[in-house]
């Protein structure tokens, strides 16, 4: 976009530097803007420190302008105008990456070195700024209903989901002489000039538990730049008003300590660099103003000091579309800055990603490696993280952004060219459906399954690995000669074609068509309520998937069912006898990404893991038992006759539904809590209320048996489905098939006995293709709303045990999607 057009588009604000002021130094523009919705200082730093280690570090003072009612809108009195008054809330954001003594940034190897890397950070908040936040949502009619009734029960208590924490003590922001920001005891900067007369800015920062932080003086050493079309920039473009003032030094002296793990550090100064951004503008919001926009703002921003002199910064802003997640460019820009500070924009660029990092915890996808060319300054370079990792987690905006430490390697005039960099990558996020977010989960298993269950075979070597006769590591530190029995006798001579399509294919069938994965996002969600780095543990998303997937194909071939997740069953297809194989092979899935995650676990929870393991499979397989045997027709007779309570029919189902089902969510959530080292007190808690929620998913799924399924799901205000798109499995199957499920069990307690007689009669004789009579029982059914008091039953189930559990928690982001889960099990369902 060309500056002509943006300085049409944006409003030039009263109290900003002139039209083509030039700027000599940033102690003009530092102190805070009247006008401004939204302005921050930002400064990030590259360090060497005198240990030999290196460190970058950023640290940015948020100030957010806002009309605040005296009231909120619920409380309003009818034909009484609300007064608001300007409200200012603040917010900090500050972290470390911190390399291992002996990284080299010239080095190939990063890759290796990169689990050795560290990235501490801080996100702090004042209440007016959560508050602004919860107003926001509240009205908010794009959000998902879960995440936002999630998200509102903890801001409605004064809680704010860790990592995000309360700012401690007040803030102070001076409006007049020098730079004083004073966020708390966390952070503050402080202006003044020293002898030699230079502007100086004392930066310190303070974990909540002080063990990690700096203080940092930095001077600048080029003059400051603007950005954008004459230090004009884009913002989200609500208004003219939206515009953003941009002006930054790309280049400054830092002296001073940094502290990791209680331990401070002194930085080497003359290797050491800094950088300092000034923004302000946007238009001033109101608490309570809903939106309607259909995309949010995305973007990428880097800034790089080159070892040549010159500095760079490229940012690109996007609108994605918050439903389908188009996206497009608004607007971009990269400007080079000449070692004696002059100003070079090059509006023809191209940034690409090379390589991707998923975070487990936001399920976030960012760059960590990319080519950055700008043909106009022959420049072309490869922008890579030494620690992918190095994610931002905080609510206000939505799960978190990436921001750290990259190195720059390339060419430049055709010069060789090298330095450091951070890159600032925000992606859209915005979640208007939970389905929707839980497909990440979905993406992130199949790549987890793939690994275990490839998409072929190549060579006999690999077929070995595959089936885990032995690791790579032993096979290429082991002699193969006679005296010793190579794992290749296993696969040598097999025909690996014919292996590959009777034994992981079945499975990979399954498995390609994906369901939401919602086990294997328990077992994530599950380790990171206890432990924010769950990295490590993702082949237990594929350990999950296909025990899971192993145990529907025996399903299938015991129930005679033609479909599975909208395809032929497996047993429709390969046959009996190969579904069966291929079905239980699966379950020792789980052995294999116990391999690879146990590295360094002490061997007793190993032992422990196991037995949970195979609890599990002894249950499920009882259940299972239960199941294809049926309810007996004396028990159902025992009903009918008066000599047993009508439940007793609903807790015999219950059981089996506790077995196949709700003891598998439940001992999920004991191998996570186990692995996250959880109390004891905290892993029953968690356990038992994932076994409640497996047992009212189940329900749940006996209901959609009744009323149907579909990809969609979205249950109406009468409880029917709606909105269907997709359907995956014929409706009343338990019905046609003589299964009785809780909605036929819990007839007896809710209809006259002698239409529970007949319910009864007509599903034990299995009407299969009858699709009269089987709606002639569904309506029945619906007509004394049992179904609807399945679906009560489901609900209540899990807010009974979810009050349970919430003491057992802490209030982190992980929390906030196991309350949503739990909501969304009973009311959408998963095949």
């Amino acid at each position: 976009m060309s500056s002509e057009i943006i300085d049409a588009a944006i409003s030039h604000h009263s109290d900003w530097p002139a039209p083509g002021t030039i700027i000599q130094r940033m102690a003009e523009i530092d102190l805070p803007r009247q006008s401004s919705g939204t302005e921050w200082w930002y400064y990030n730093f590259h360090l060497s420190l005198v240990d030999g280690r290196k460190a970058s570090a950023f640290i940015a003072f948020f100030r957010t302008a806002s009309y605040k009612p005296t009231q909120p809108p619920n409380a309003a009195v009818p034909g009484v105008e609300v007064e608001y008054s300007l409200c200012h809330s603040y917010l900090l954001n500050f972290a470390i990456s911190i390399l291992p003594a002996d990284f080299d940034m010239d080095s190939e190897s990063q890759a290796e070195d990169a689990p050795e890397g560290k990235y501490y950070f801080t996100s702090a908040m004042d209440r007016d700024n959560a508050n602004f936040m919860r107003s926001v949502i509240e009205v908010d009619g794009r959000m998902d209903p879960l995440i936002k009734r999630s998200s509102l029960e903890f801001l409605s208590q004064d809680k704010i989901t860790l990592p995000d924490t309360w700012i401690p003590g007040d803030v102070i922001v001076s409006s007049t002489g020098n730079l004083n920001l004073q966020f708390g005891s966390l952070a503050s900067v402080v202006h003044h000039q020293n002898s030699a007369g230079d502007d100086v800015y004392h930066i310190v920062a303070n974990a909540q538990d002080g063990s990690y932080g700096f203080e940092i003086d930095l001077i600048p050493r080029k003059p400051p730049i603007h950005h954008g079309a004459n230090g004009v920039v884009q913002g989200d473009l609500i208004s003219p008003d939206d515009g953003m003032y941009y002006c930054f030094v790309p280049r400054c002296d830092v002296s001073g300590s940094i502290r990791i793990d209680n331990s401070t550090v002194e930085v080497e100064s003359e290797h050491s660099m800094g950088w300092y951004d000034r923004e302000f503008g946007g238009g001033i919001r109101s608490w309570y103003q809903a939106s309607d926009k259909s995309t949010e703002s995305s973007w990428k921003w880097i800034s790089a000091q080159l070892a040549n002199g010159w500095d760079l910064t490229v940012y690109t802003l996007y609108d994605a579309d918050i439903h389908n997640g188009d996206m497009t460019i608004r607007d971009k820009r990269a400007i080079f800055i000449s070692p004696e500070g002059n100003r070079i924009e090059c509006d023809d660029h191209t940034l690409e990603q090379l390589e991707s990092w998923t975070s487990m915890m936001t399920l976030n996808e960012y760059g960590t490696k990319w080519r950055l060319v700008v043909p106009g300054m022959g420049f072309e370079v490869i922008l890579e993280a030494p620690i992918s990792t190095q994610e931002f987690r905080t609510i206000c905006v939505q799960r978190g952004y990436w921001e750290g430490r990259v190195s720059v390697t390339g060419t430049m005039q055709g010069e060789a060219v090298s330095g450091l960099g951070f890159v600032e990558n925000l992606p859209p996020q915005f979640v208007t459906k939970f389905d929707k977010y839980m497909k990440r989960i979905g993406h992130l298993t199949a790549r987890e399954v793939a690994k275990i269950y490839p998409d072929r075979l190549f060579n006999s070597k690999h077929a070995a690995e595959v089936l885990a006769f032995q690791s790579d590591a032993e096979m290429a530190t082991k002699p193969l000669d006679e005296s010793y029995l190579s794992p290749l006798r296993f696969t040598q001579d097999a025909r690996l074609d014919v292996l590959y399509d009777h034994y992981f294919a079945p499975v990979r069938h399954l498995t390609d068509r994906g369901g939401k994965s919602w086990r294997s996002f328990l077992s994530i969600a599950c380790i990171a309520a206890f432990n924010d780095r769950p990295e490590k543990f993702k082949p237990l998303l594929a350990a999950m998937e296909l025990l899971h997937t192993g145990s529907l194909i025996i399903d299938d071939i015991q129930d005679e069912s033609p479909m599975r997740r909208g395809v032929a069953s497996v047993h429709s297809l390969w046959g009996t006898p190969t579904a069966i194989n291929a079905g239980t092979a699966a379950y020792f899935a789980f052995e294999t990404a116990i391999r690879k995650i146990s590295s360094g676990m002490a061997p007793e929870k190993i032992v422990r893991l196991y037995e949970i393991f195979f609890e599990t499979m002894r249950a499920a397989h009882a259940g299972q038992a239960l199941d294809i045997a049926g309810q007996q027709r004396s028990d159902l007779e025992d009903v009918l006759a008066g000599r047993v309570d009508p439940s007793i029919l609903e807790k015999r189902v219950l059981s089996v539904h506790r077995l196949k089902t709700a003891v598998i969510a439940g001992n999920i959530a004991k191998m996570s809590a186990l692995i996250a080292d959880a109390t004891p007190a905290q892993a029953r808690a968690l356990s038992t209320h994932c076994e409640r929620v497996g047992i009212a998913f189940q329900i749940i799924d006996d209901v959609y048996d009744i009323r149907g399924w579909s990809h969609v799901g979205n249950l109406g205000g009468n409880g029917h489905l709606s909105n269907k798109k997709e359907v995956l499995k014929r409706r009343g199957d338990d019905i046609r098939s003589g299964k009785i499920s809780i909605p036929i069990a819990k007839a007896a307690s809710m209809m006259p006995l002698e239409e529970v007689k007949w319910i009864w009669d007509t599903v034990l004789s299995k009407p299969g293709n009858d699709d009269v009579i089987t709606q002639k029982v569904i309506d029945k059914l619906e007509a004394y709303g049992v179904v609807d008091a399945c679906v009560q039953e489901a609900h209540q189930m899990v807010e009974d045990s979810w009050v349970h559990l919430d003491s057992h928690l802490e209030d982190n982001s992980a929390k906030l999607n196991l309350r949503a889960l739990g909501w969304y099990l009973v009311k959408y369902n998963s095949i």
